[in-house]
């Protein structure tokens, strides 16, 4: 029976949230295919942004939608590298049951096609947009993950790090440097290691091991993206799900923070708070100050740098202005200025943990005005 048999109920058959994610579950053992799922934020109801969207609106119909699941066929024909059928490809889009404005783009079409319908999302900014998910937030997921499943181990296939860079050598500034490695480690050794190292993962392809079995290989990005051969209920439990919850908590979080918001125009900052004195130490500052000149698509000023840092970010996306101050020696704190929208806080945050270090972030609960 071939794999087309197994996917025709799935595309042509009503399902609800939880009946789809069952669903594609249970087409996935034995058949070679792989579900992939990209949890991303959109103002716009799902079935608006796609027909708003420069790439999909010209090829993407959607087929019907119903009980929080939308789908969509593509015009534009693509072959399944895993079963070597050609046939229109197929999406979903589930709009999460707590989460306003939270999708999940689900699809088992095929690699090219995923990165493909993936960019649609990625060019809708600042529509659309994904998260970021933390080098301590994704160990702690896949330990949760290996405890709920009583999974032996997690081998690590291969891995895509970034490995920050803040010195200076022969007078030259060092980037943030990528690697790629397929280094056959277990879970504890490699994120020792990446920490030692000053980096953090970009993407993990994984081995979910019980005992001599290997019932999924999983592959997890920064960004929350998420592809899985095998076990998809658990892998969107342990996700999936709660990449959604911290979407939306980075939209309640970054969201009515402009001043023009308020009727006295006060401030509303938000502060990354770093476990020890990351900032304390001139040098530390000056390589804050560098990562913060790599922000693309922005203008960044320098109006002090020492002792205190003082700078004024313009984001040339939708004009969103932030001053950000390094006042302490654990501590930066991000002041939005009349607009700071949530695409734009979201961007520049991302920035500074992916090109300095990484914090936690709150509330300021000082007196800036």
């Amino acid at each position: 029976m071939s794999s087309l048999d197994f996917l025709r109920p799935l595309y042509e058959h009503s399902h609800g949230r939880e009946a789809l994610v069952r669903e594609m579950d249970a087409v996935l053992g034995g058949q070679r295919l792989v579900a992939r799922a990209l949890p991303f934020y959109c103002h716009l109801p799902a079935a608006d942004w796609v027909e708003q969207s420069p790439l999909l609106r010209r090829c993407a119909s959607r087929i019907r939608s119903g009980d929080g699941v939308h789908v969509f066929r593509c015009s534009l024909p693509a072959e399944d590298s895993a079963t070597g059928l050609t046939d229109e490809p197929r999406f979903f889009i589930y709009d999460h049951p707590e989460y306003p404005g939270v999708y999940v783009l689900l699809t088992l079409a095929s690699p090219p096609f995923f990165k493909w319908v993936q960019s649609a999302v990625e060019k809708s900014f600042p529509v659309a947009m994904t998260t970021f998910i933390t080098h301590r937030t994704l160990r702690r997921l896949l330990q949760s993950f290996q405890a709920e499943h009583g999974l032996s181990r997690l081998v690590i296939r291969r891995a895509s790090l970034r490995i920050r860079y803040g010195e200076y050598a022969e007078g030259r500034r060092r980037r943030v440097v990528p690697l790629v490695s397929w280094p056959n480690w277990e879970l504890q050794e490699a994120f020792d290691w990446v920490y030692q190292q000053n980096g953090w993962f970009q993407s993990l392809k994984f081995d979910a091991c019980r005992d001599h079995s290997v019932p999924a290989t999983v592959s997890f990005t920064r960004q929350g993206v998420t592809q899985t051969d095998g076990l998809f209920q658990g892998v969107f439990s342990g996700f999936v799900e709660p990449v959604c919850k911290r979407i939306h908590e980075n939209v309640n979080l970054f969201g009515q923070r402009s001043r023009r918001e308020r009727s006295d125009l006060s401030a509303r900052p938000l502060v990354i708070r770093f476990d020890a004195d990351q900032v304390a130490q001139d040098d530390e500052r000056r390589r804050f100050v560098q990562a913060m000149k790599r922000l693309g698509r922005a203008s960044v000023s320098v109006l002090h740098g020492n002792p205190y840092v003082h700078l004024s970010v313009l984001d040339y996306y939708d004009g969103s202005a932030f001053d950000v101050w390094v006042l302490s020696a654990n501590e930066i704190t991000i002041v939005p200025q009349m607009k700071g929208s949530i695409a734009a806080t979201k961007r520049l945050i991302h920035h500074i943990f992916d090109d300095y270090a990484e914090g936690r972030i709150d509330d300021y609960r000082g007196g800036l005005r």
